[in-house]
């Protein structure tokens, strides 16, 4: 279980503020909301990049147990199969179905110099799912990513997540992606939880500014 507690993070635009919010284990929950809502700042500060100006973050576990990706991620040098094995943190892992569920069997061999952007991504979100992380913190990881190859991606990502219970919190700008992946959506604006609410009730917003956000997309193909 995560619990966050008068949490506030003073930044140069706005300041992060969430006095109360708990994300149950097994929970995968989808970050949403404007650019510079806070989605990145909440997702660094449970991951230990930066420290909170005050307030609490708890944690089950330790920061072992955690796994992150930033929105630009590191790619170490070699092939894409080097690369997913270095995130392998047990045997555990097989490698192959992995690949397979990433679309990155063709590539395996191939050079990270050699790959082009949506490449690296999936290469990058594939040397995540290796870890068997008990919680993943993954920052828009499929924005480079096509919409056919990413819904791929959520799938794998959901079934990976319910077969080893794992708790996500995935931040994303796309609402359809909110709700493919999560059991959650957690609505930010300037800093703020504006929503907090299970994914199948995302479509019916209490809040005029959930009103207004949903409006903007068609999210019910």
């Amino acid at each position: 279980m995560i619990r966050i507690k008068g949490l506030r993070k003073q930044l140069s635009d706005f300041t992060l503020a969430i006095d109360d919010l708990v994300i149950e284990d097994g929970e995968r929950v989808a970050l949403i909301g404007m650019n510079g809502s806070g989605k990145s700042t909440l997702l660094k500060l449970i991951a230990g990049e930066w420290a909170p100006d005050e307030g609490r973050i708890l944690c089950d576990g330790s920061a072992a147990t955690i796994g992150y990706q930033p929105q630009s991620p590191f790619c170490f040098r070699g092939t894409v199969e080097k690369n997913i094995m270095l995130g392998m943190r047990d045997e555990t892992t097989d490698l192959d179905a992995l690949l397979t569920d990433c679309g990155l069997s063709e590539l395996r061999q191939k050079k990270v110099s050699a790959l082009s952007g949506g490449e690296r991504q999936r290469m990058c979100f594939a040397r995540m799912l290796a870890g068997n992380w008990p919680c993943l913190l993954l920052d828009e990881p499929l924005s480079a990513v096509d919409i056919r190859t990413s819904r791929s991606l959520e799938n794998a990502l959901v079934r990976r997540c319910e077969e080893q219970g794992t708790t996500l919190l995935m931040s994303t700008h796309l609402p359809a992606q909110a709700m493919s992946v999560s059991t959650k959506v957690l609505l930010m604006d300037a800093g703020r939880v504006v929503e907090y609410t299970d994914t199948a009730d995302f479509l019916h917003p209490q809040s005029e500014f959930g009103r207004e956000f949903i409006a903007q997309w068609d999210i019910r193909k």
